[in-house]
């Protein structure tokens, strides 16, 4: 046999196995026809870029050093050099704001928080034949802080630093109608690290610490008419040295 009618017994075969092939195909239940003409669709990585809202809910606590450095205006009770030292806790809440940018697995942000403080403090004793109570609060915690964190896809790992603003409030009274008050604003440093995961595509979670270091203030507390004429308790000048630590645990409202 000549090799010119096996070349076209060739092409033959191969138009014909080509055709069983595509008859083949039509043939197929419709998965199987998907699976050969279309590609597996590529799964979406979470985003953390954009705007986000929240609240929040945790625990405070206060630790309180105060160095008697008088002497006082109106008066001195304490020996100057005395050092006094105190802690207090309690519930705290509010909300936050903040914004995200992701670059790949890095995200980079700020966030601004507001919460109402329960921390507090009330103790009694006595001094000579009196009898007084003290009462120590912080009414709020407020930060600002940029955010340092690592993504691993709906996870977030983060660290912040930043500043923090509160206000203590002390409120002293005796048996004999003295009292001395006073309310300081202060400010100081903090640092913390926390973790936030995406429940859904617009809804995450977090919980989170921080460390917060309000320095050193000095402070003389205000004597009532009373306290005036009697000097029964007195508010000595004193260098008040408090910092906080704060747990919290918070959802987030992401607008993306």
């Amino acid at each position: 046999m000549s090799l010119a009618p096996m070349k076209y017994v060739a092409v033959a075969a191969i138009c014909a196995a080509a055709a069983g092939a595509a008859q083949a195909a039509d043939l197929a239940p419709a998965p199987a026809r998907q699976m050969l003409y279309s590609k597996a669709p590529i799964a979406e990585s979470f985003s953390w870029t954009g705007f986000y809202v929240g609240g929040n809910v945790g625990w405070n606590w206060t630790d309180v050093t105060q160095t008697d450095t008088g002497p006082g205006v109106f008066g001195q009770v304490f020996p100057i050099g005395s050092v006094t030292t105190f802690s207090h806790n309690g519930f705290l809440g509010g909300a936050q704001l903040g914004y995200n940018y992701q670059m790949g697995r890095f995200v980079l942000g700020l966030e601004g928080e507001f919460d109402w403080s329960a921390s507090k403090l009330d103790q009694g004793g006595t001094l000579g034949a009196l009898t007084f109570n003290t009462n120590v609060k912080n009414n709020y915690v407020a930060t600002l802080a940029p955010r340092f964190g690592y993504a691993f896809d709906r996870a977030l790992v983060y660290g912040k630093v930043g500043v923090a603003w509160s206000q203590e409030e002390y409120n002293m009274t005796a048996s004999d109608g003295s009292a001395v008050t006073g309310r300081f604003d202060r400010w100081g440093w903090l640092i913390g690290a926390g973790v936030e995961y995406a429940i859904w595509d617009r809804l995450t979670l977090k919980a989170e610490y921080e460390y917060i270091d309000f320095g050193t203030k000095n402070e003389t507390l205000t004597p009532n008419a009373i306290d005036l004429v009697t000097g029964t308790i007195t508010g000595d000048p004193s260098d008040s040295k408090v910092h906080t630590q704060v747990f919290k645990v918070g959802v987030n409202y992401l607008f993306h």
